[in-house]
This record gives C-alpha cells, sequence and structure tokens, in this order.
C-alpha cells in the first residue's frame, strides 16, 4: 500500500466528484507563493536539455550548493527529491537498529524497513508542543545504528533548540551513531540548519528538499550534505541520471533568487501567525506553534475525527492533511498549509460552519 501524503488532488477530485482546478489545497506544504518568477522562463529557454542525457553528477548544481554553505563539492549529493535520498541511506549504511523521533515523515520507516532494519521509536510530548528532549533521547542511543530526526517537524512544525539538539549529535557520535537530520522544511527557518556542521561531524547527514521552499514538486530536486566518506559510500548505490537537466538548472536558479528567499520568509511569517489567531478562536480546535509552512492543530470536539474533517472539508473542495498516517498521532490531528490571507479565511470560515455546529 502506497504511503499517504498530501497533495493528491487527482483521487480527490475522483472521490468526489470535483474538479482538480477548483480544489484548494491545505495538504501539500508547498510555497503558495509559487515558484521563483524566472523558472517559467528558464525551462522554456532550456527545453532543447531535454534532448540530453543530464549530467549524472549534478555537478553545477552541485558547486552552487557548495558555494552557498561554505562547504566541499565531495560533501554534497544530489538527488530525486530528499525522498530519493532516504532510501539510499539505509541500503549504503545498513544500519541493524534504527531509532525515529516521531511524529515523523513515514518515509523513513518504510525506507529502514525494505532493509530489514529493526526500529524503535520515542514519541514527542503533545503536552510539550512536540519539542525535543534531550533527556529521553540519549539513553536510548547504545545499540543504535542510526537515529532520524526531522527539523522543523513534520507534521508538528516544532523547531528543534540548539541546546537540545547539540548534546544529542555529541552523545551520538560518542556511541558511534549516524544522525540523520531531516531539514525539508528549514528553508521557513534557516538560521537554526545544521548545514556547516557536516565539516565538523564525520556521522551527521543533513536532508534538505528544494520542493517546498521554491514550490517545484513537479521537478523532484533535494540533497543532502556529509562527511565526504558517507556520500561516497551513498553514491555507490545512487542509480545514474536521476535527477533530470531541467530540475539542475531549476535548482541553480533558485539558489541564486535571494529577493524571493526574502519575500517568501515575511510572506510566511505574517499570515502564519494570521491563521494561527484565526485557528485558537474556534471553539473545538487547538492549534500548535509552528516555525515552518504548515499548522498542526487538535480537534478538541468530541464526537469529531480528522477523518470526518478531512472529509467533510474535501466535499467543499478544500484539501486538509489527515494526520492519522504519521506514526505516533491518531485521529484528533489535521495539518494545515499556510495560504493566502483570501484562502486562508475561506478555511477558517468552513471549519466553523462544520466544528461549531
Amino acid at each position: 500500500m502506497m504511503q499517504m501524503h498530501g497533495g493528491n488532488l487527482r483521487e480527490i477530485a475522483k472521490r468526489y466528484g470535483l474538479s482538480e482546478e477548483g480544489i484548494i489545497d491545505f495538504s501539500s506544504n508547498c510555497n503558495p507563493l509559487g515558484f521563483p518568477e524566472g523558472i517559467r522562463a528558464l525551462l522554456r529557454r532550456e527545453a532543447d536539455a531535454i534532448l540530453r542525457y543530464p549530467d549524472a553528477c549534478s555537478a553545477e548544481l552541485v558547486t552552487a550548493l557548495a558555494e552557498r554553505w561554505g562547504l566541499a563539492a565531495k560533501n554534497i549529493m544530489v538527488g530525486n527529491g530528499s525522498t530519493e535520498l532516504i532510501y539510499l541511506i539505509p541500503r549504503a549504511l545498513k544500519p541493524r537498529r534504527a531509532l525515529i523521533i516521531q511524529p515523523a515523515f513515514g518515509e523513513y520507516e518504510r525506507s529502514l524497513s525494505s532493509m530489514r532494519c529493526r526500529v524503535s521509536y520515542i514519541d514527542l510530548k503533545e503536552k510539550r508542543n512536540f519539542r525535543l528532549e534531550r533527556e529521553e533521547v540519549i539513553p536510548r542511543l547504545s545499540g543504535v545504528d542510526i537515529l532520524y530526526l526531522c527539523n522543523p517537524g513534520n507534521p508538528t512544525g516544532a523547531l528543534m533548540e540548539r541546546a537540545a539538539i547539540d548534546p544529542v549529535l555529541r552523545a551520538a557520535e560518542g556511541e558511534g551513531v549516524v544522525t540523520v537530520v531531516d531539514e525539508a522544511f528549514m528553508d521557513f527557518s534557516e538560521n537554526h540548519s545544521l548545514a556547516r556542521q557536516v565539516k565538523a561531524r564525520k556521522g551527521l547527514i543533513v536532508l534538505r528538499s528544494m520542493t517546498k521552499f521554491f514550490a517545484i514538486p513537479g521537478l523532484r530536486l533535494g540533497y543532502l550534505l556529509a562527511h565526504p566518506s558517507i556520500v561516497s559510500a551513498i553514491n555507490l548505490h545512487k542509480e545514474p541520471w536521476s535527477v533530470n537537466a531541467l530540475a539542475q538548472k531549476a535548482g541553480i536558479a533558485c539558489l541564486d533568487d535571494e529577493p524571493f528567499r526574502l519575500r517568501t520568509a515575511r510572506f510566511m511569517v505574517k499570515e502564519r501567525h494570521h491563521l494561527f489567531n484565526r485557528l485558537s478562536a474556534i471553539r473545538g480546535i487547538e492549534p500548535y506553534p509552528s516555525q515552518t509552512s504548515f499548522i498542526l492543530a487538535k480537534i478538541t470536539r468530541k464526537g469529531l475525527t480528522s477523518g470526518d474533517l478531512y472529509r467533510a472539508l474535501a466535499k467543499r473542495g478544500i484539501l486538509i492533511r489527515d494526520c492519522r498516517s504519521f506514526r505516533g498521532l491518531g485521529s484528533s490531528f489535521i495539518r494545515l498549509a499556510v495560504n493566502k490571507r483570501e484562502l486562508n479565511d475561506l478555511l477558517i470560515r468552513e471549519l466553523r460552519k462544520i466544528v461549531e455546529r
């Protein structure tokens, strides 16, 4: 069975008799401002690139990423979305025991299960707003080969403070544990990235996605940062030409567009604050603080489940993320992407009709 993700407009349109174009999508966390302005023209201008095989090493994009992070090219690998890299890591490193901090992206577990790796979990506490507690993690590292953290958390939106994560990284290094930190949404909180630490920490892997912040999920583009020995080991298991030529060119253009980055950051802070406050005012909905492009919310109205709310909104042409598919969360949680103001307000009106009736 395929893992359930957000953004499946075709299936929802078919199920509820809607047009794909008419669905308002709050389930997918891509930038609501769309991709940078120059990308459309770039793809037209570079269309002939599809006549040739793409560079299997994504050398130009790797160089651009190296310049951005102050790293060497040998610290970087580009993938067909960060999901390709998630699956390559256990294939290359062959861990026997893994520890996942959850709730978390389900593909970590799926990639490990395909390698018959034993997986254990630590549940972040709801009462602590799903924040990392180092006292719970460090004692569990003995005998573990690989540790998975998502920062900011998906679906929680919570940012792991350096005071919590740094001791975990040190303890993991002391135990010989490889630590994978998934920063798919870190573009929205860039000052907290661990990307540059891969120079000093041989067991650290940082995963990054370019599809969320730059709104190019159809191009599939992500990368990882790690010690050269890890990059080299993973590269042995990577299929050639997995990153297409247009994705590589678009990635370089996205990295160069600093005005887009600043505009998105300002927009997201403003609209996330607005949506959080409007959600907080609905009786029966409790949102959690977020540092990224979405908000996790708990349904507190008795008798109403995440599945009920998902279906009721879908019939109205509004798609949200039912969080039952995230291990560690039950049927009371939904995830809502931050959208443009008029669409956020529309969501609030429809939620009120359902939750407060």
